[in-house]
Protein backbone atom coordinates (compact mmCIF):
# COMPACT_ATOMS: atom_id res chain seq x y z
CA UNK A 1 0.00 0.00 0.00
CA UNK A 2 0.97 3.87 -0.40
CA UNK A 3 1.82 6.44 2.51
CA UNK A 4 -1.53 7.90 1.74
CA UNK A 5 -3.72 4.63 2.32
CA UNK A 6 -1.06 3.62 5.24
CA UNK A 7 -2.30 6.94 6.93
CA UNK A 8 -5.38 7.61 5.65
CA UNK A 9 -5.83 3.82 7.49
CA UNK A 10 -4.36 4.77 10.51
CA UNK A 11 -6.68 7.82 11.01
CA UNK A 12 -9.40 5.97 10.23
CA UNK A 13 -8.85 3.90 13.19
CA UNK A 14 -7.44 6.69 15.43
CA UNK A 15 -10.99 8.59 14.49
CA UNK A 16 -13.10 5.70 15.53
CA UNK A 17 -10.91 5.30 19.00
CA UNK A 18 -11.14 8.98 19.82
CA UNK A 19 -15.29 8.45 18.94
CA UNK A 20 -16.14 5.52 21.92
CA UNK A 21 -13.07 7.81 24.28
CA UNK A 22 -16.08 10.36 24.04
CA UNK A 23 -18.87 8.21 24.29
CA UNK A 24 -17.61 7.03 26.95
CA UNK A 25 -16.73 10.97 28.26
CA UNK A 26 -20.57 11.23 27.63
CA UNK A 27 -21.81 8.32 28.94
CA UNK A 28 -19.94 8.74 32.51
CA UNK A 29 -20.48 12.88 32.46
CA UNK A 30 -17.21 13.29 33.19
CA UNK A 31 -15.43 17.02 33.22
CA UNK A 32 -12.63 18.59 32.85
CA UNK A 33 -10.37 17.97 30.15
CA UNK A 34 -9.14 14.92 28.44
CA UNK A 35 -5.39 15.15 27.40
CA UNK A 36 -5.31 11.39 26.20
CA UNK A 37 -8.32 12.04 23.97
CA UNK A 38 -6.61 15.47 22.28
CA UNK A 39 -3.76 14.29 21.54
CA UNK A 40 -5.52 10.93 19.69
CA UNK A 41 -7.71 13.79 18.31
CA UNK A 42 -4.84 15.90 16.77
CA UNK A 43 -2.98 12.47 15.57
CA UNK A 44 -6.15 11.34 13.50
CA UNK A 45 -6.45 15.08 12.32
CA UNK A 46 -2.56 15.36 11.22
CA UNK A 47 -2.84 11.83 9.13
CA UNK A 48 -5.72 12.83 7.81
CA UNK A 49 -4.40 15.96 6.38
CA UNK A 50 -1.39 14.03 4.95
CA UNK A 51 -3.73 11.53 3.42
CA UNK A 52 -5.45 13.79 2.15
CA UNK A 53 -2.09 16.09 0.11
CA UNK A 54 -1.30 12.45 -0.97
CA UNK A 55 -4.06 12.02 -2.54
CA UNK A 56 -5.63 15.21 -3.88
CA UNK A 57 -2.35 17.07 -4.48
CA UNK A 58 -1.01 15.71 -8.13
CA UNK A 59 1.48 16.68 -10.83
CA UNK A 60 -1.51 17.88 -12.91
CA UNK A 61 -3.17 19.65 -10.61
CA UNK A 62 -5.43 19.35 -7.34
CA UNK A 63 -8.20 16.09 -7.50
CA UNK A 64 -11.23 17.80 -5.90
CA UNK A 65 -14.10 15.60 -6.85
CA UNK A 66 -16.85 14.36 -5.09
CA UNK A 67 -15.09 11.61 -2.42
CA UNK A 68 -11.82 13.86 -2.06
CA UNK A 69 -13.89 17.21 -1.03
CA UNK A 70 -16.50 15.06 1.63
CA UNK A 71 -13.27 14.25 3.25
CA UNK A 72 -11.68 17.66 2.83
CA UNK A 73 -14.85 19.03 4.30
CA UNK A 74 -14.93 16.26 7.36
CA UNK A 75 -11.47 16.43 7.94
CA UNK A 76 -11.78 20.63 8.69
CA UNK A 77 -14.68 20.21 10.54
CA UNK A 78 -13.15 17.79 12.85
CA UNK A 79 -9.78 20.31 13.16
CA UNK A 80 -12.20 22.80 14.18
CA UNK A 81 -13.62 20.83 16.66
CA UNK A 82 -10.16 19.87 18.16
CA UNK A 83 -8.53 23.04 18.02
CA UNK A 84 -12.05 24.52 19.50
CA UNK A 85 -11.86 21.50 21.90
CA UNK A 86 -8.83 23.40 23.70
CA UNK A 87 -10.94 26.37 24.94
CA UNK A 88 -14.12 25.07 25.22
CA UNK A 89 -16.27 21.53 25.50
CA UNK A 90 -17.40 20.42 22.49
CA UNK A 91 -17.14 17.18 22.62
CA UNK A 92 -20.79 15.89 21.98
CA UNK A 93 -20.37 17.46 18.39
CA UNK A 94 -17.38 15.59 18.09
CA UNK A 95 -19.05 12.34 18.46
CA UNK A 96 -20.79 12.97 15.04
CA UNK A 97 -17.94 14.53 13.53
CA UNK A 98 -15.10 12.10 14.27
CA UNK A 99 -16.79 8.59 12.78
CA UNK A 100 -17.95 11.21 9.67
CA UNK A 101 -14.29 11.87 9.01
CA UNK A 102 -13.51 8.38 9.50
CA UNK A 103 -16.06 6.67 6.80
CA UNK A 104 -14.87 9.59 4.16
CA UNK A 105 -11.05 8.40 4.43
CA UNK A 106 -11.91 4.92 2.06
CA UNK A 107 -14.35 6.08 -0.45
CA UNK A 108 -10.99 8.96 -1.07
CA UNK A 109 -9.01 6.54 -1.38
CA UNK A 110 -10.30 3.78 -3.55
CA UNK A 111 -13.21 4.79 -4.87
CA UNK A 112 -12.19 6.53 -8.39
CA UNK A 113 -14.48 8.67 -10.40
CA UNK A 114 -14.47 10.76 -14.14
CA UNK A 115 -12.86 13.70 -12.26
CA UNK A 116 -9.92 15.42 -14.08
CA UNK A 117 -7.02 17.43 -11.71
CA UNK A 118 -6.84 20.70 -12.53
CA UNK A 119 -4.36 23.53 -11.41
CA UNK A 120 -5.40 26.46 -9.63
CA UNK A 121 -5.25 30.20 -9.83
CA UNK A 122 -5.10 31.89 -6.60
CA UNK A 123 -8.37 33.20 -6.62
CA UNK A 124 -10.07 29.88 -7.63
CA UNK A 125 -8.07 28.69 -4.43
CA UNK A 126 -9.24 31.12 -2.45
CA UNK A 127 -12.99 30.54 -3.22
CA UNK A 128 -12.34 26.77 -3.14
CA UNK A 129 -10.58 27.00 0.26
CA UNK A 130 -13.63 29.66 1.78
CA UNK A 131 -16.18 27.01 0.51
CA UNK A 132 -14.78 24.09 2.85
CA UNK A 133 -14.61 26.55 5.89
CA UNK A 134 -18.11 27.21 5.11
CA UNK A 135 -19.46 23.48 4.59
CA UNK A 136 -17.45 22.34 7.79
CA UNK A 137 -18.72 25.35 9.78
CA UNK A 138 -22.66 24.71 8.84
CA UNK A 139 -21.86 20.87 8.75
CA UNK A 140 -21.03 21.47 12.31
CA UNK A 141 -23.87 23.50 13.01
CA UNK A 142 -26.15 21.08 11.42
CA UNK A 143 -24.73 18.55 13.95
CA UNK A 144 -25.63 20.97 16.85
CA UNK A 145 -28.73 21.34 15.69
CA UNK A 146 -29.89 17.68 15.30
CA UNK A 147 -28.14 17.20 19.39
CA UNK A 148 -30.41 20.31 20.34
CA UNK A 149 -33.55 18.82 18.62
CA UNK A 150 -32.86 15.61 20.99
CA UNK A 151 -32.27 17.47 24.29
CA UNK A 152 -35.22 19.93 23.46
CA UNK A 153 -37.60 16.79 22.78
CA UNK A 154 -36.24 15.21 26.03
CA UNK A 155 -36.63 18.02 28.00
CA UNK A 156 -40.43 18.64 27.36
CA UNK A 157 -41.04 14.70 28.23
CA UNK A 158 -38.86 15.50 31.42
CA UNK A 159 -36.93 13.12 31.33
CA UNK A 160 -33.29 13.79 30.56
CA UNK A 161 -31.68 10.69 29.54
CA UNK A 162 -28.11 8.59 28.84
CA UNK A 163 -25.35 11.10 27.44
CA UNK A 164 -27.92 14.18 27.48
CA UNK A 165 -27.29 14.53 30.78
CA UNK A 166 -23.52 15.89 29.81
CA UNK A 167 -24.42 18.52 28.01
CA UNK A 168 -24.90 22.00 28.84
CA UNK A 169 -28.16 23.95 29.46
CA UNK A 170 -29.94 24.44 25.91
CA UNK A 171 -29.87 28.07 26.27
CA UNK A 172 -25.79 27.66 26.27
CA UNK A 173 -26.73 24.85 23.35
CA UNK A 174 -28.74 27.39 21.38
CA UNK A 175 -26.14 30.36 21.80
CA UNK A 176 -23.54 28.36 20.44
CA UNK A 177 -26.02 26.94 17.24
CA UNK A 178 -26.12 30.77 16.51
CA UNK A 179 -22.88 31.60 16.76
CA UNK A 180 -21.47 28.98 14.44
CA UNK A 181 -24.05 29.66 11.82
CA UNK A 182 -23.39 33.79 11.74
CA UNK A 183 -19.70 32.10 11.28
CA UNK A 184 -20.96 29.82 8.26
CA UNK A 185 -22.93 32.69 6.65
CA UNK A 186 -20.33 34.68 6.54
CA UNK A 187 -17.94 32.48 5.15
CA UNK A 188 -20.92 30.88 2.38
CA UNK A 189 -20.97 34.64 1.98
CA UNK A 190 -17.64 35.05 1.15
CA UNK A 191 -17.60 31.57 -1.08
CA UNK A 192 -20.81 33.51 -3.42
CA UNK A 193 -18.78 36.67 -3.53
CA UNK A 194 -15.61 34.84 -4.52
CA UNK A 195 -17.10 33.12 -7.27
CA UNK A 196 -18.70 35.35 -9.03
CA UNK A 197 -15.30 37.11 -9.11
CA UNK A 198 -13.25 33.96 -10.13
CA UNK A 199 -15.25 31.75 -11.90
CA UNK A 200 -15.57 32.14 -15.51
CA UNK A 201 -19.61 31.77 -15.43
CA UNK A 202 -21.48 30.77 -12.05
CA UNK A 203 -24.45 30.14 -14.11
CA UNK A 204 -22.83 27.91 -16.79
CA UNK A 205 -25.86 25.20 -17.92
CA UNK A 206 -22.94 22.90 -15.84
CA UNK A 207 -22.97 25.00 -12.83
CA UNK A 208 -26.11 26.99 -12.95
CA UNK A 209 -27.88 24.26 -10.62
CA UNK A 210 -25.29 24.59 -7.98
CA UNK A 211 -25.07 28.19 -7.84
CA UNK A 212 -28.55 28.75 -7.51
CA UNK A 213 -29.08 25.98 -4.89
CA UNK A 214 -25.99 27.08 -3.15
CA UNK A 215 -27.66 31.10 -2.90
CA UNK A 216 -31.43 28.83 -1.93
CA UNK A 217 -29.39 27.56 1.25
CA UNK A 218 -27.46 31.64 1.80
CA UNK A 219 -31.43 32.52 1.86
CA UNK A 220 -32.52 30.06 4.21
CA UNK A 221 -29.38 30.54 6.56
CA UNK A 222 -29.51 34.53 6.33
CA UNK A 223 -33.73 34.56 6.82
CA UNK A 224 -33.01 32.19 10.19
CA UNK A 225 -30.54 35.26 11.51
CA UNK A 226 -32.36 37.79 10.81
CA UNK A 227 -35.70 36.05 12.25
CA UNK A 228 -33.27 35.36 15.51
CA UNK A 229 -32.68 39.00 15.49
CA UNK A 230 -35.74 40.29 14.59
CA UNK A 231 -38.12 38.30 15.73
CA UNK A 232 -36.22 36.37 18.61
CA UNK A 233 -36.78 32.73 16.76
CA UNK A 234 -36.02 30.12 19.05
CA UNK A 235 -34.84 26.45 19.30
CA UNK A 236 -37.44 24.39 17.16
CA UNK A 237 -37.36 27.02 14.31
CA UNK A 238 -33.51 26.94 14.10
CA UNK A 239 -33.17 23.26 14.05
CA UNK A 240 -35.74 22.88 11.10
CA UNK A 241 -33.90 26.05 9.36
CA UNK A 242 -30.30 24.62 9.96
CA UNK A 243 -31.07 21.31 8.43
CA UNK A 244 -33.21 22.30 5.60
CA UNK A 245 -30.17 25.52 4.55
CA UNK A 246 -27.57 22.57 5.15
CA UNK A 247 -29.34 19.77 3.01
CA UNK A 248 -30.15 21.77 -0.08
CA UNK A 249 -26.14 23.16 0.42
CA UNK A 250 -25.38 19.51 0.45
CA UNK A 251 -27.62 18.57 -2.75
CA UNK A 252 -25.71 21.85 -4.36
CA UNK A 253 -22.30 20.48 -4.62
CA UNK A 254 -22.46 16.93 -3.60
CA UNK A 255 -25.27 15.95 -5.65
CA UNK A 256 -24.56 17.60 -8.67
CA UNK A 257 -21.11 16.26 -8.61
CA UNK A 258 -22.92 12.59 -8.10
CA UNK A 259 -24.16 13.43 -11.59
CA UNK A 260 -21.49 14.24 -13.28
CA UNK A 261 -18.74 11.97 -11.89
CA UNK A 262 -20.62 8.56 -11.29
CA UNK A 263 -24.10 8.53 -13.74
CA UNK A 264 -22.97 11.10 -16.70
CA UNK A 265 -18.95 10.81 -16.06
CA UNK A 266 -18.17 13.86 -17.31
CA UNK A 267 -15.12 15.71 -15.98
CA UNK A 268 -16.44 18.19 -13.79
Amino acid sequence: MTIASWAGLAAFVLYLVASIMVLRRLRSAATGRAPALLALSLTAVALHALCLWLTAVTDDGVRLGLFPMASLITGTGAAMITVAGLYRRLEWVSAMVFPLSALSIPPMLWVQSGYTPHPLAHGVAAHVLLSILAYAVLAIAAAQSVLLLVQHRQLKSGHIRGMMRAFPPIQVMETMLFELLWAGVLLLSATIVTGFIYLDDMFAQKVAHKTFLTLCAWALFATLLAGRHFLGWRALTAVRLTIAGFLVLLLAFFGSQLVLEYILHRPA
